[in-house]
């Protein structure tokens, strides 16, 4: 049993990852300590007393801001200067056995390929300050002589046992305006990959981590789908198929799967909308560009020293996406009364 110091416990996979080490006891570091959730073994913290140095062994670094779109300084303060504050405590920490950063596959930007589980240069462009400020947060970790170990996540779906998701983030938004018909076209190619994973899986990286030395080998894990991941093309077909058991309108045609275009022809579609006036047009493009945008640059992350941390079994994609894209109509559904659903949403109950 180690003493574990964990932030993000309240984000998209906090609660789970403190879920699957109930064999440890957790303090939880947050900000809100009145509406977080409650585990038997989770102690909830919303400050950190240098008194909590003395027995802390294990550091889950899961705190982020994951505004892409919110300006790049404001996204430092918490992600780079917020690593950094916690690196600050993690050396007055006399019994630490490893530091975990919970960073994101994004720290790529624009880079093309295969994707090394190592530290990356700078890429030509990042695609969002996000991406930006997660990367420099990276460098700040890999600075430290503590024993400290990164893993890279890509894109946590939901779970895969009921598709919830605590935060909808951009992919969620994106499927909500897929099944609204609202999104005509996609940047991409039909055989780009889209590497998601199960809010489960992601957290048993963490915890195998956890229960794993510091190697410097490891230093950088992928926990994503790699080889595994989806190809667009059949991911967007799987998502026709399952609407069409849902809607009347995607069963008759009324809506279509959308074209994939290239990147000038996207940001035409993106210029006519911005000029058009429409609101609803311009929130879907807004809520669209903090993901499509990455499908111009198709990748596979490299993942052996993940599948040598936890060898597990990846969640069946179609599966997860059936889920995850079922609760996402259901919860919009639930908060968009005023917008106008396609004939049988009702169908689903």
């Amino acid at each position: 049993m180690s003493t574990i110091l964990l932030s993000g416990f309240t984000g998209n996979i906090g609660y789970e990852v403190a879920a699957q080490l109930s064999a440890h006891r957790i303090r939880a570091l947050v900000r809100h300590p009145a509406s977080a959730p409650r585990l038997p073994h989770v102690a909830i913290r919303e400050s950190l007393p240098d008194a909590l140095a003395e027995d802390t062994e294990i550091i889950i670094h899961g705190a982020a801001n994951t505004a892409f779109r919110a300006p790049l300084e404001d996204l430092r303060i918490d992600n780079v200067e917020g690593t950094r504050r916690l690196l600050e405590f993690a050396s007055r920490c006399p019994r630490l056995k490893k530091f975990i950063h919970i960073s994101t596959a994004c720290v790529s930007g624009d880079s093309q390929g295969l994707i090394p589980e190592a530290p990356l240069p700078p890429p030509v462009a990042f695609l969002n300050p996000y991406e930006q400020s997660k990367w420099e947060a990276e460098q700040v970790v890999l600075a430290t002589d503590l024993p400290v170990q990164i893993i890279r996540l890509s894109i946590v779906a939901g779970s895969d046992q009921d598709g919830t998701v605590r935060r909808q983030g951009a992919l969620h938004h994106t499927l909500f305006w897929l099944w609204r018909g609202l999104i005509p076209m996609m940047p991409g190619a039909a055989d780009t990959p889209v590497d998601i994973i199960s809010t489960e899986y992601a957290a048993s990286f963490i915890a195998a981590a956890v229960h794993s030395p510091p190697r410097a080998e490891s230093r950088i894990i992928h926990a994503c789908a790699g080889e595994g991941a989806p190809r667009l093309g059949e991911l967007l077909e799987h998502l026709r198929l399952e609407f069409s058991a849902l809607s009347a309108a995607w069963r008759s045609g009324a809506i279509l799967p959308p074209a994939l275009v290239d990147a000038a022809t996207f940001r035409l579609f993106e210029s006519t909308v911005q000029q058009s006036g429409d609101l609803l047009f311009q929130r879907v493009c807004g809520d669209a560009k903090s993901f499509l945008p990455s499908l111009l640059h198709p990748r596979v992350y490299q993942n052996h020293h993940a599948q040598a941390l936890n060898p597990q079994p990846i969640t069946d994609w179609r599966s997860l996406v059936t889920l995850v894209s079922r609760h996402v109509i259901e919860q919009h559904t639930r908060t968009s009364r005023d917008c106008r659903l396609p004939i049988g949403v009702a169908a689903l109950g």
